[in-house]
């Protein structure tokens, strides 16, 4: 029975941090999201543990913060909501010219076999990083779009956006994330 306890306390400790930086991006405050993280822990304590050996430690736990996160999200929003969050400056006044192209030195660098980086943790750290700089309700839309695997009309009605507003959002995070990729992590523009 020790050994059903240590790999399970392996587990917390190893995801418990990463849990509750992703659970802060979507639940205020921190202690909402200390108990999303705690309820998903709690629920992996009561799976029979022969259940788990085939199963990838960190996909398991992240899929059940994610339901954890809906759920929470769910009870507390429960009327539209128009997006409201403004921006101090219009990103593609930076980023593009008059003809919508990119302007010269702020464009993406080439990603040359990207494949091969996604496979990294420190990859993702950068991606972290970058997602929590972005304003709240991008990050929220995007991250439940790509982390929980929502759908737009799910994540429309779970935040009480527009589709309108959905799509900005993803727009705007979008463009942010792959600045803040090429800057960080792809070794930046062409300097």
């Amino acid at each position: 029975m020790s050994l059903v306890i240590d790999d399970r306390s392996q587990w917390i400790c190893q995801w418990r941090g990463p849990m509750l930086r992703f659970a802060c991006l979507h639940l205020s405050p921190r202690e909402e999201a200390e108990d999303a993280v705690q309820d998903a822990l709690i629920a992996l304590l009561e799976i029979d543990f022969d259940k788990l050996q085939a199963v990838d430690p960190k996909r398991y736990l992240f899929g059940i913060l994610k339901h954890k996160i809906t759920d929470r999200l769910r009870k507390r929003y429960s009327g539209e909501v128009s997006y409201c969050e403004a921006f101090s400056d219009d990103l593609d006044v930076y980023l593009f010219n008059e003809r919508s192209h990119w302007i010269e030195g702020v464009a993406p660098a080439g990603w040359h076999r990207p494949d091969e980086r996604l496979q990294t943790d420190q990859f993702f750290a950068v991606v972290d990083l970058c997602v929590h700089n972005l304003p709240t309700k991008p990050a929220q839309v995007f991250s439940m779009k790509e982390f929980l695997e929502c759908d737009a009309d799910e994540i429309c009605t779970t935040l009480g956006l527009s589709k309108t507003d959905y799509w900005q959002c993803m727009s705007r995070a979008r463009k942010q994330i792959q600045l803040c990729l090429s800057q960080k992590w792809f070794g930046g523009a062409s300097q």
